[in-house]
């Protein structure tokens, strides 16, 4: 009586009663899972035929030797509740597989079968591509912290952070850039019932609060790139001999913020491009002209898209360009002269400095001839004297000298005198200064200690001496 409820397979004779598959083509076909995958056929049945399964849920997916005999629909319900309450939630799970399963049971289950088991291997894959947006990352979403993340703190003293209004801990000051940008967001929160539009409207403004934020961290970090803050304070002449390379220094809330009660002081006192030079040791010191000065606060607009090290490179390069230039005129004039050797440019110099200082020597004793005369006679005199040597320092053009630096401090007869020495501007501003200097000691009775450089060789000194001397700037007993 206990057979008379059982299904067997037509071609091996296994029971089938919890799980069998039926021909619908052919009538009384019932075939294990075992002969089907196997592709029996029995008289007119085929394997192409269709086939339907027919069970009552008491099988086993994992065989008999799976532990706890979980069933099929066991698995089913399981595999439901994993998706209606997600990984981890062992209590709603259980309660959802039945009442003969408990928490543990079903974690161990799944654990040991659906993840560690042949099924997890096969599913799995040993590396998972992470598909999550990660909204911390330096690249993320709008909520990533790393928009605003704070430089190292400065280094200044407690007066100084209060001048300031500088917050060290959090790298801040008490006025910042669009001091009013977190009312865009202040007052946003996001409701079950917004529609479309207000949620776009609310993600306008959180992108625009964004970009506050970031065009506030912009200004910070150009003013730690030139070093503003040392320069609003007045320590970068004190720290000169001290100094070394720093990552930056901040900016006061007045530059940063554009406020506060410093702020136009702090604006105007330090523009871009003119300070910091002492962050960047690697450009070479060299005295600055007038000329580049005022190119620099015009193009001083360009260091919020430069570096500090490439607004120091760019100006370095055009000193290069206009030395470059001077010496390729040079060359030209001594081709237009018929000069096709470096040999023989020295030759040609010296012979004009020769010529040079005849037309010199014959100006002056013009001058002293008409000292001796009448006022208005002399005066003429000393007029056309100098008439000449301007108009011999206009025939010589200074090409040599003129795009060098200390140029504008020289008068025209010492350009003259520069040119046919072959000495540059700043060279003989030294010279002319310790003479000078050595003179009034001597004058005063205290001896002289100073040395003369060491390009300054006797030819030089001798007509530096007389060229002092016939201006008036020391006596003829010191020369």
């Amino acid at each position: 009586m206990a057979d008379l409820g059982k299904k067997y397979c037509v071609n091996c004779l296994a029971d089938v009663t919890n799980l069998r598959l039926r021909c619908t083509d052919c009538q009384d076909i019932e075939l294990c899972p075992e002969c089907f995958s196997a592709g029996a056929e029995i008289g007119n049945h085929r394997r192409w035929h269709g086939y339907q399964q027919v069970d009552g849920g008491r099988f086993t997916l994992w065989g008999p030797e799976a532990e706890g005999g979980w069933t099929s629909r066991e698995e089913q319900l399981l595999l439901d509740a994993i998706e209606q309450y997600g990984f981890g939630n062992w209590e709603d799970m259980a309660a959802h597989v039945g009442a003969a399963r408990t928490p543990q049971e079903v974690m161990d289950h799944y654990v040991t079968m659906y993840i560690h088991g042949n099924l997890g291997k096969a599913c799995i894959p040993d590396s998972i591509p992470n598909r999550v947006t990660d909204h911390t990352c330096p690249n993320g979403g709008p909520l990533s912290p790393s928009l605003t993340t704070p430089l190292p703190p400065l280094d200044i003293s407690v007066a100084e952070q209060q001048q300031l209004g500088y917050m060290p801990l959090r790298d801040d000051y008490e006025i910042e850039y669009d001091q009013d940008a977190e009312k865009l967001i202040s007052g946003l929160s996001v409701n079950y019932d917004d529609d479309d539009v207000e949620i776009e409207m609310k993600r306008a403004h959180v992108d625009m609060y964004v970009r506050k934020l970031r065009e506030r961290q912009r200004r910070k970090n150009i003013a730690r790139d030139y070093n503003l803050v040392p320069a609003f304070l007045g320590k970068d002449k004190k720290d000169k001999e001290k100094e070394k390379p720093v990552l930056g220094s901040g900016l006061s809330g007045a530059v940063v913020g554009g406020g506060g009660a410093g702020g136009a002081a702090t604006a105007s006192a330090v523009p871009l491009g003119t300070v910091g030079a002492s962050c960047m040791p690697a450009i070479p010191k060299r005295k600055i002209t007038k000329e580049e000065k005022e190119q620099r606060v015009k193009l001083r607009a360009l260091c919020q898209f430069m570096a500090h090290k490439e607004f120091e490179e760019f100006f370095e390069n055009m000193h290069k360009e206009r030395v470059l230039r001077a010496k390729v005129r040079e060359l030209q004039r001594y081709r237009r002269n018929g000069i096709t050797k470096l040999d023989e440019s020295a030759e040609y110099e010296a012979a004009r400095h020769k010529r040079e200082k005849r037309k010199e020597n014959k100006s002056v004793a013009q001058s002293k001839r008409g000292s001796g005369t009448a006022a208005g006679a002399g005066g003429g005199a000393s007029g056309g004297g100098t008439t000449s040597i301007k108009e011999e320092g206009k025939e010589s053009e200074f090409s040599a000298i003129e795009n060098l630096s200390g140029f504008e401090l020289l008068s025209d007869r010492e350009k003259v005198l520069c040119t046919s020495l072959n000495l540059s501007p700043m060279r003989y501003v030294t010279v002319k200064t310790i003479i000078i200097k050595d003179h009034l000691q001597k004058r005063q009775g205290i001896p002289a200690k100073s040395r003369l450089p060491s390009y300054l060789d006797k030819v030089l000194k001798k007509r530096i001496l007389n060229f002092l001397t016939e201006s008036g700037w020391i006596s003829r007993d010191a020369s």
